[in-house]
């Protein structure tokens, strides 16, 4: 069984893979405490002007501190702080080395993997990291059926043959399971002792480690307060050592309304701004004392169309609107001409990218006659685009949309909701029916990543990510197909093959790619990106001058 099995798509949440959302308004006593705070014009008492303290501010709340259970956004900022991973990606490249493993291998089926686990390493709890540790975690992992538990549906035992060696056996071969182990979302390695301490039963210590964490990594969690603020310590006894000048305490503060946050980087009361709406992050380049980045990222944005149903049932119909949007316009006008339009469902500088996809191209005649051709001249039907409160480029999207649709003559009726009512109603088949913008960046090293979490028949619904519920038989065979095969030139052929009958069945409208532009203070150095990291910070390598 591949990751492709459709068995797989069920174990997953979707609750908690939502991209993140800004939840207005602060909540009770924490409201007074913050206001404070910013009246003397630093963040709960902490002033980024302290060289020995990394102030970071997120617009968008963590949902957990357990790296096991959750798919969201904004989570892994405080992960990557305390918990390591048994691999990791080389710098901003995609090429994956030793981290907690200090070897790994593959065997030429890609049936087993193998991994020597580094000696020397401990828990910040003194627990020793060896091949038992690390079998806990996988476990742990896969039991609790959440996050990147479905990359490993296709495991048959995991197996320590010796202390500091662990050997997973697989059903069949799996090309993003070595990524797995590297990613943003990954069986991070908790120390078991913590798990076993605080279990109930067999929940895997699920309460305990929502708001509590033991790991090997650089930083030890010293409080937590759910949408105020983290602050971490610097672990004396991290096996990578403090070569060089590190911030001795790290904070993460949570700030509600863009407004302050940007105002608070400009001050220089905190020194890293995520979640900046595009704007706001526009604003601040170029100002004195602010660097903004502008790397390629793995994001891809998109329109995704409802398939199930009414006149978009017909992929023709599907088409022509693929025809009647300005993407062009967009990119100029609403993104400052720093996006480009994407090329089918996987981005141009994506593991797999068929840069031989077809495009769309704005052509408002050819999307008329394409309509009368398919029964609809002049359009004459509605749609409703749904977007979720918060989220600030839908909203302009969704304007976009509507008003290249007019001149169709298809009417689309702008819906805003909260997160969580714009979730409930496109997973259930029986509400579903909008189109609506999405954004997707990648969990695994693979381009099934996008395609089947967005487009797989398995993935409908509370399975997945496919709420405009496309089904195409071949198109699931394909991904199937693709994922299981070791011979990586006809792997690729098949993934191509799939993105072109994504273009040409159109469940989605493929809009546009852009750089990653996160706005800082010229003091923090050492920040590193890279796309399969996004919206975190390489905690380790960051330092700041005075």
């Amino acid at each position: 069984m591949s990751i492709a099995d459709s068995t797989v798509a069920a174990e997953l949440d979707q609750l908690l893979r939502r991209p993140f959302s800004r939840r207005r308004g602060l909540y009770g006593a924490a409201a007074l405490t913050a206001a404070a705070a910013l009246a003397r014009g630093g963040v709960l008492g902490v002033r980024a002007a302290d060289a020995k303290t990394l102030v970071v501010a997120s617009g968008a709340d963590a949902v957990t501190l357990d790296p096991h259970v959750s798919f969201d956004g904004q989570s892994p900022l405080l992960w990557r702080a305390v918990y390591e991973t048994l691999l990791k990606y080389k710098g901003d490249t995609l090429e994956i080395v030793p981290n907690l493993a200090e070897s790994f291998n593959v065997s030429a089926d890609g049936l087993s993997y193998t991994f020597k686990i580094r000696s020397g390493v401990k828990f910040s709890d003194g627990t020793p990291l060896d091949g038992a540790a690390v079998k806990t975690s996988i476990k742990r992992q896969v039991g609790v059926k959440q996050g990147i538990a479905f990359a490993f549906a296709g495991m048959t035992s995991i197996e320590t043959p010796d202390p500091m060696t662990v050997v997973l056996k697989l059903s069949a071969p799996s090309d993003g399971l070595l990524s797995a182990f590297a990613g943003l979302y990954s069986p991070y390695i908790i120390s078991p002792k913590a798990i076993q301490d605080h279990q109930n039963g067999t929940d895997w210590a699920v309460d305990w480690l929502r708001d509590n964490m033991v790991g090997t990594g650089p930083f030890t969690l010293d409080s937590y307060t759910q949408s105020q603020q983290a602050s971490f310590s610097k672990n004396l006894t991290y096996w990578g050592g403090w070569d060089g000048e590190h911030p001795d305490r790290i904070v993460v503060t949570y700030v509600k309304e863009p407004a302050t946050e940007q105002l608070q980087l400009e001050k220089g009361d905190v020194d890293v701004a995520l979640f900046l709406p595009d704007d706001a992050v526009e604003s601040l380049d170029g100002k004195a004392g602010i660097t903004v980045t502008n790397v390629p990222s793995f994001n891809l944005y998109y329109i995704v169309l409802p398939c199930k149903a009414g006149p978009t049932k017909d992929k023709n119909v599907r088409q022509a609107i693929s025809y009647g949007f300005d993407y062009q316009t967009w990119i100029t006008s609403n993104m400052g001409g720093k996006a480009k339009q994407a090329r089918g469902p996987i981005p141009s500088n994506f593991v797999g990218f068929n840069g031989n996809t077809p495009q769309y191209t704005y052509d408002v005649a050819k999307a008329k006659q394409m309509l009368a051709d398919a029964g609809y001249p002049n359009g004459g039907f509605s749609l409703t685009y749904a977007y979720e409160t918060g989220y600030v480029w839908k909203r302009p999207l969704g304007e976009l949309f509507q008003s290249n649709m007019a001149d169709l003559g298809i009417t689309v009726t702008l819906q805003e909701l909260s997160p969580s009512a714009w979730a409930d109603m496109l997973s259930n088949p029986e509400t579903a029916g909008s189109a609506f913008g999405l954004v997707w960046w990648p969990s695994l090293l693979t381009p099934y990543d996008y395609m089947f979490s967005l487009f797989a028949t398995a993935a409908q619904g509370t399975a997945g990510y496919n709420w405009g519920y496309y089904s195409n038989p071949a198109f699931d065979n394909l991904l199937g197909q693709a994922s299981a095969e070791p011979d990586q030139t006809k792997r690729l052929a098949l993934y191509a093959q799939a993105q072109a009958l994504l273009v040409d069945d159109a469940p989605a409208l493929y809009v546009y790619e852009k750089p990653y532009r996160l706005p800082m203070r010229t003091s923090v150095q050492g920040f590193v990106f890279n796309g399969m990291l996004i919206e975190t910070m390489n905690w380790h390598s960051l330092s700041k001058t005075s």
